[in-house]
């Protein structure tokens, strides 16, 4: 997880391109996972081209961000916060699609999230959180929250630390009852523990590694982590 990003499309697309490759994708939810007596679901990658621009477009500037807005459509991003997180809501009027977008490790107050790797038990999904992860997550809901339009299908990306609270944002949004459409998180580290993962296995979650990436492995496993709610551990 790099300190400081000046992240291109190029280089999430190169990670997206190098998964494929490898073969290290799973997924769960609307994407089924290959068993012996069928095959792999065929993975829409011009959807997922989608998913990586914007991935990478939420590390640009506000201008530029917004220069990217076409016709029908809007973006409102997120104000500064305490916590260093940045977001966007784009939203298509015309397909009727909301995108929700969070930035990842950018600064030095977004390090001090990703290594708080304390648990927390949070009061609308009932399992274990990464406490760092989930103080980003509550500041990126609280801001999404409010744009979200329930006939809307909401879709959900992230790189990095944005792929982490991205993926505990979309926890939130089904405690809800919102629409979701597929959400893609690339370089995401874990969130959750045992319970979390299995309790949320069933959201529309598609996680694009690269093998040679430590950041999915993190938190990395310890003692105490084990002694507090158990390991972590992906779903998706």
């Amino acid at each position: 997880m790099q300190l400081f990003h000046n992240i291109s499309v190029r280089a999430i697309l190169s990670l997206t391109l190098l998964a494929t490759t490898l073969g290290s994708i799973t997924a769960c939810g609307k994407i089924a996972k290959p068993t012996p007596s069928s095959p792999p679901t065929p993975i829409d990658f011009a959807l997922v081209l989608q998913y990586a621009q914007r991935a990478a477009l939420v590390y640009e500037s506000d201008q530029v961000i917004q220069q990217t807005a076409g016709p029908g459509t809007r973006i409102t991003i997120s104000p500064s916060t305490a916590l260093g997180v940045k977001a966007f809501v784009e939203t298509d009027d015309t397909k009727k699609v909301q995108w929700v977008v969070v930035r990842g490790t950018s600064n030095f107050i977004n390090v001090k999230l990703d290594v708080d790797y304390n648990k927390i038990v949070d009061s609308r999904v009932h399992v274990p959180l990464h406490k760092g992860f989930a103080d980003a997550a509550l500041q990126v809901y609280q801001f999404v929250k409010p744009l979200l339009k329930p006939d809307y299908e909401i879709r959900v990306s992230g790189h990095s630390l944005g792929g982490a609270t991205a993926v505990i944002v979309l926890m939130l949004l089904k405690e809800d009852g919102l629409t979701l459409g597929q959400a893609m998180t690339f370089g995401q580290p874990k969130v959750t523990n045992r319970d979390g993962a299995r309790k949320y296995r069933a959201l529309p979650l598609l996680r694009f590694v690269h093998d040679k990436d430590p950041v999915p492995l993190l938190p990395p496993l310890d003692l105490f982590s084990v002694l507090d709610e158990g390991p972590f551990q992906h779903f998706g």
